[in-house]
């Protein structure tokens, strides 16, 4: 007996300070469900759609989940995931130019996400307002930039096979598999980025700004350039996930990324991030983003009349009000 009250409160000490605890439970009990209830989802071709479906959701997530830990909302991120598209696939169809392109893709909403920084540090608006004018200002600078055209190409060149082509070593050892080569990239990024904000000062300054901005000044944390630095990495991680996308589809259209911002929200609360800032995970961003995936994969083989594919929202907005709900009930409880 003594050994289980023993465990009792390491558990509970488990899910009130790991932001990757809870989430990752759910996502597990999710997938046990539907294997075990839904008929076609415990299959190598459920598993790499769920994956492939996460991967520029989570992308897209990292940044957003990284800005959110300080204490900040990136809603133009969408728009600029539309830019990055359009200025690789310039870059690649017509200018035959892929380094070039690539450059561009990932600079210029990089350099968009600064503006963003800039704004809000100037201005004192919060980031909300900010990027929500900036998300209909970049969508605006989409239509000047294509002319409102599509861009669309049946060509495949190596840039697109090393960003989102076939993983063929692992489908052909998994038969029924298509995973793609974006997951490679979805995996070092989030790596990388958690690294960063565990392991280093400046990881260290993001928490800090997020959880008490006055206390970090005090602490001489130069709070701008903190929340500039996260602005400007969510816009570059948009322009990546652009790349991904038009290595993928091969087609960019205005509307491309439009309604991706709430997605990456959703992943990242899901995930553990705390809407306050201060606290949350770069790897629970991830588990969120497969989370939502997994929801929509399951739901869409169950074959729900009133919850089509096209309705699924609904979902995700019930997942997002319960996974706040979990969240604060398992941080009061600690």
């Amino acid at each position: 007996m003594g050994g289980i009250r023993e465990r009792q409160p390491r558990v509970g000490h488990l899910f009130t300070y790991s932001p990757v605890a809870g989430p990752l439970v759910t996502w597990v009990v999710i997938v046990v469900l539907f294997a075990l209830f839904v008929p076609h989802f415990a299959t190598m071709r459920s598993a790499s759609g769920i994956v492939n479906a996460a991967t520029l959701t989570g992308m897209l997530t990292i940044g957003v989940a990284l800005l959110m830990i300080a204490g900040e909302f990136d809603l133009s991120v969408g728009s600029l995931v539309a830019i990055g598209a359009y200025l690789f696939a310039y870059g690649t169809t017509e200018w035959n130019m892929p380094v070039l392109a690539v450059v561009l893709a990932i600079g210029v909403p990089a350099m968009l996400g600064v503006l963003n920084g800039v704004i809000f540090n100037v201005s004192g608006i919060p980031s909300f307002i900010v990027t929500l004018g900036t998300l209909y200002i970049y969508r605006g600078a989409v239509w000047v930039l294509s002319g409102g055209k599509l861009i669309q190409t049946l060509e495949r060149p190596l840039v697109y096979n090393i960003f989102n082509g076939r993983l063929e070593i692992v489908n052909t050892l998994l038969p029924g598999a298509n995973f793609r080569t974006s997951l490679l990239w979805l995996l070092g990024m989030t790596l990388l980025f958690q690294y960063i904000l565990v392991r280093t000062r400046f990881g260290n300054h993001v928490f800090a700004v997020g959880g008490n901005p006055m206390g970090a000044l005090a602490q001489g944390v130069n709070v701008r350039r903190v929340k500039l630095l996260c602005f400007t990495i969510s816009g570059a991680l948009a322009g990546l996930t652009g790349v991904l996308l038009f290595s993928q589809f091969r087609s960019v259209r205005v509307a491309t990324g439009a309604g991706m911002e709430l997605n990456a929200i959703a992943a990242a609360v899901v995930g553990g991030t705390l809407l306050t800032g201060g606290s949350g995970s770069i790897w629970g961003a991830l588990i969120g983003a497969l989370l939502i995936s997994t929801l929509r994969t399951g739901v869409i083989l169950m074959d729900i009349p009133f919850i089509p594919a096209d309705n699924f929202e609904a979902v995700v907005g019930v997942t997002i009000i319960g996974a706040v709900i979990l969240n604060n009930w398992i941080r009061q409880r600690g």
